[in-house]
C-alpha cells in the first residue's frame, strides 16, 4: 500500500475515527436509496416462514457468497439464541464457549436455560482452546460455541473432530468474521451445524439498524430456522414448537443487498490496511495479531497486545486517534454470571488478553494518511 507523507502525532491535524460510515454511504448513497424506496413502494417490510421478495433476496445473494443456506434474522444476539432453540439446548444442557468475546455469546447460553460453560483462548489468536474446550466437555454437555473472533476463523476440522467424538452440536458465531476462512480454506459453517451473523452497523456487511442470519449446510435445519424465527409456526396459526420473532425487516435486507456486492473490496481494503500495520509494527513492542497459515483474516478489528495499554490507549485519545478494547472484562467475571462459580484466574489467557487488547481503526475508508498516523502514533508511544 502507497501511503503519502502525513503530519506526525501531536499536530493541528483532523482527528481519525475509529470507525467512520458516512464514507461508505456516500460511495452507496444511490444504490441504497433505490434499493429503499423499492420497499417503501412495495408496503411489504417484514418476513414470515415465507420470506418475501427483498429477504428473499438477500437470502440467495448471501447463500451464494458464503454456501450452503441463509436465513435473514432481526440481528446477530438473535441468530445465536434461535439456533440454540432451533437444536432444542436448553434446561439441563451444557454449552461450552470462551469467556473472551462479546457478552451475547454467553449471554443466549444462559437464555436459552442452558448452563454457559467456558473454556480458555489460544494465547496467540484469542480464539477458543480446543484441547481446553474438549477438556470442559462432561455428561451434560450438548454443545460448542467457537467464536470467530475479530475476523479469523480456528481450526474447524479439528473442532468439528471432538464434536462428533462426543455427539455435540457445533454453533460458530461468526458475527465478525462474514468472508473469512479457516486454515483449510473453509468458509462459515462448512464444518458447523451452522454459523450465527450480524450485521450490526459496525460490521464488515452492516444494516441500517440490527439484523442478522443463520447460515447451514442443512436444508432441513434451514427449514427449522426459517420456523424458528416465526414462532414455530408451521403453518400460519399452527405452531409446531416454541420460536421466537427474530423476523427480518425488508428494509434492512434492502440495504444489506446493495452492502453484500461491495462487501469482496471492502475486506479486501480491511487487509491491505492490516498488512501495513503488520509492517510498520513488526519488531516493535507492539504485537500485531497473529494469523493461522491459511486462514484468510476479515479485520473486523485489528488488534494489538500493548504493553500498557491503557497508557497507550490514552495517548492516542489526546493524538486524536480512534481506539478501542475489545473486551475489557472476561464472561466469567461478569456479575451476571457469578451463580457460574467461576473466580479470577480460572482462565489466565483470556483475563490476561482483557488487560492488553487493543484495536486499532481498520475500515475501509480509512485513508493511507490516517493509516499511517495511527502506526506513527502508536510507535511513538513507545519511543
Amino acid at each position: 500500500m502507497a501511503v503519502s507523507q502525513a503530519a506526525v502525532p501531536g499536530t493541528a491535524s483532523a482527528p481519525v475515527p475509529f470507525f467512520d460510515l458516512k464514507g461508505q454511504w456516500r460511495q452507496i448513497r444511490g444504490e441504497v436509496e433505490s434499493a429503499v424506496l423499492a420497499v417503501f413502494d412495495s408496503q411489504q417490510y417484514t418476513s414470515g416462514a415465507d420470506s418475501g421478495p427483498f429477504i428473499g433476496k438477500f437470502e440467495k445473494d448471501l447463500a451464494a457468497q458464503t454456501g450452503g443456506f441463509a436465513v435473514g434474522l432481526s440481528s446477530g444476539t438473535d441468530a445465536i439464541l434461535a439456533a440454540l432453540m432451533a437444536l432444542s439446548i436448553g434446561p439441563g444442557a451444557e454449552v461450552i464457549t470462551t469467556p473472551f468475546t462479546f457478552f451475547a455469546t454467553g449471554g443466549c447460553i444462559a437464555r436459552s436455560g442452558a448452563r454457559p460453560v467456558f473454556a480458555d483462548i489460544d494465547p496467540d489468536t484469542f480464539l477458543l482452546d480446543i484441547k481446553a474446550a474438549e477438556a470442559a466437555i462432561t455428561a451434560r454437555t450438548r454443545g460448542i460455541v467457537p467464536v470467530h473472533l475479530y475476523g479469523q476463523m480456528g481450526n474447524t476440522a479439528a473442532l468439528a473432530e471432538v464434536a462428533a467424538r462426543h455427539k455435540l452440536d457445533v454453533i460458530e458465531d461468526a458475527a465478525q468474521a462474514i468472508g473469512a476462512r479457516d486454515p483449510a480454506g473453509r468458509q462459515i459453517a462448512e464444518n458447523a451445524r451452522c454459523a450465527c451473523l450480524s450485521f450490526y452497523p459496525t460490521k464488515n456487511l452492516g444494516a441500517a439498524g440490527d439484523a442478522g442470519a443463520l447460515v447451514t449446510r442443512d436444508e432441513n435445519l434451514a427449514q427449522r430456522f426459517f420456523q424458528t424465527r416465526q414462532h414455530g409456526e408451521t403453518t400460519r396459526y399452527h405452531h409446531a414448537f416454541v420460536g421466537g420473532n427474530f423476523r427480518m425487516d425488508a428494509i434492512q435486507a434492502a440495504v444489506l443487498t446493495v452492502k453484500l456486492a461491495h462487501l469482496p473490496k471492502w475486506n479486501a481494503r480491511r487487509r491491505e490496511i492490516a498488512a501495513y500495520y503488520d509492517r510498520r509494527f513488526k519488531g516493535s513492542d507492539v504485537k500485531a495479531p497473529t494469523v493461522l497459515p491459511g486462514g484468510h483474516h476479515v479485520y473486523h478489528q485489528y488488534v494489538i497486545r500493548a504493553p500498557r495499554r491503557d497508557a497507550l490507549r490514552d495517548h492516542l485519545v489526546k493524538n486524536g486517534i480512534g481506539c478501542n478494547i475489545f473486551y475489557p472484562k472476561a464472561l466469567h467475571l461478569q456479575a451476571c454470571f457469578a451463580d457460574l462459580g467461576y473466580s479470577a484466574g480460572a482462565f489466565p489467557e483470556a483475563e490476561k488478553a482483557c488487560a492488553e487488547v487493543l484495536a486499532l481503526p481498520v475500515f475501509p475508508e480509512l485513508t493511507d494518511e490516517q493509516t499511517q498516523r495511527v502506526a506513527d502514533a502508536v510507535l511513538a508511544f513507545y519511543q
